[in-house]
């Protein structure tokens, strides 16, 4: 009867890593080290595409609300 009790657990166990397709290591794995901080700052850049001044009218009849 006592090695029932003992059997089953383990067999149980042993079919739910086994059996279903745990094959890595159970455990996780520790997180890669950071980068390095950059020595100087990223260069300011412009927009794109540039910004562009507002449309002026052609004549000066046309006048938008």
């Amino acid at each position: 009867m006592m090695s029932i009790v003992v059997r089953i657990p383990v067999l149980a166990l042993f079919i739910s890593l086994c059996a279903c397709g745990v094959t890595g290591p159970l455990f996780i794995p520790n997180p890669p080290p950071a980068p390095p901080a950059p020595s100087q700052a990223e260069p300011k850049g412009t927009l794109y595409p540039p910004s562009s001044p507002p449309a002026k009218p052609v004549d000066g009849s046309s006048k938008a609300n």
